[in-house]
């Protein structure tokens, strides 16, 4: 079977996930014919991830979201910013048009990119659409909820709603919960890559490893580190031009986003300290690594992920980046259950898979 990934470049979660499926999808047979990459052309994307496609990846501008001050997600900034772009996104649609023409995949994956899903929306004749997202879990009447983030709330589902018309969906879970066939909605455990797969947890890790997805916290952390200097910390960020390594002080080395790396630190840390992305947050239960979670103000999405965190007791979630909290997490966490859970991943994608590819909406 040909398949096309869209793949959303905001955040890595996207990214990472597109990877994993890449693995497996090549280790069943089928076969990947082309890959774009929804860009925010404020936003670095990082090398390992066409490293890791190992063929031309197509960068398009797509529907992006706007943070004020690197820090804060806002909904009117990020309506108003896409409206601006209305030209742009229609040029990039074509060029999905395009490839699709010159490539005629039998299914296209994506990977929760908006411009793509406009494609899935607008098209009459194509190929049917896989859409793969952690997002489409809060549609699951099973999830977590968060009632005091009500409008926010419900404005996510609907944008999740929104990314699955006629497509089938994908939702990627910490926990098993029911299929929906009759939404054409089905849950599917994370999709690691095999780096962390494949990583063994050190058992007396001293450091924190730290993940920022916008570089407007590392002012919070640095304070932090100013006054505890006998806690050592390593912080992967996003800040554009940086180094690969910047040693801000003997206690505090700042990192470029490098996967590979990362997951090596992390292997090796003592506490995961992250704004409430997924996919980190995965990998962490996968590793055993507790975790303290800041979700990015204003962002819904994190919001419910950092509330998850806690229901499934495999860390605590915090305003901001008071790492004073770290007291209170255990050394290591129990992961045989998520591991179970995680390995089932291979054959959900590939039975998932085969089931969009005939049944279309």
């Amino acid at each position: 079977m040909r398949m096309m990934f869209c793949v959303l470049a905001e955040g890595r979660g996207h990214m990472t996930q597109a990877i994993a499926a890449k693995r497996i999808i090549e280790s069943a047979g089928h076969e990947l014919v082309a890959v774009t990459l929804g860009v925010n052309p404020r936003r670095q994307v990082p090398d390992y991830f066409e490293a890791a496609m190992k063929q031309p990846v197509t960068r398009l501008p797509t529907v992006t979201l706007t943070y004020r001050n690197e820090r804060t997600f806002s909904w009117t900034d990020s309506f108003v910013d896409d409206v601006r772009k209305t030209p742009t996104i229609l040029r990039s649609m074509s060029e999905i048009d395009r490839i699709v023409s010159e490539t005629k995949p039998d299914i296209i994956l994506n990977f929760f990119d908006s411009l793509a899903a406009l494609y899935t929306l607008t098209r009459v004749r194509r190929p049917p659409v896989l859409n793969i997202a952690h997002q489409f879990i809060f549609q699951h009447p099973g999830y977590v909820t968060a009632p005091r983030a009500s409008r926010q709330l419900r404005i996510l589902k609907h944008y999740s709603r929104l990314m699955g018309v006629r497509a089938t969906m994908l939702a990627l879970s910490l926990h098993e919960v029911p299929d929906l066939p009759d939404r054409r909605l089905f849950v599917c455990p994370p999709l690691l890559r095999d780096q962390a797969a494949v990583l063994e947890s050190s058992p007396d890790g001293q450091s924190v490893l730290v993940y920022l997805l916008t570089h407007g916290y590392a002012e919070q952390l640095m304070r932090w580190s100013d006054a505890h200097p006998q806690r050592r910390l390593h912080c992967f960020y996003d800040k554009p031009g940086a180094p690969p390594e910047w040693v801000y002080s003997p206690s505090l080395t700042f990192h470029r986003l490098d996967g590979e790396k990362f997951l090596r630190m992390m292997a090796d840390c003592n506490h995961v300290v992250s704004t409430a992305g997924f996919e980190l947050v995965a990998e962490a239960a996968w590793l055993g690594k507790p975790l303290l979670v800041v979700p990015v103000e204003n962002h819904p999405e994190q919001q419910l992920n950092a509330l998850e965190v806690q229901r499934l007791g495999i860390g605590i979630a915090e305003s901001c980046f008071n790492l004073d909290r770290l007291a209170e997490l255990p050394d290591r966490l129990s992961n045989a259950k998520f591991q179970t859970w995680f390995s089932s991943a291979r054959s959900k994608l590939l039975d998932t898979i085969e089931y969009a590819r005939h049944v279309r909406a």
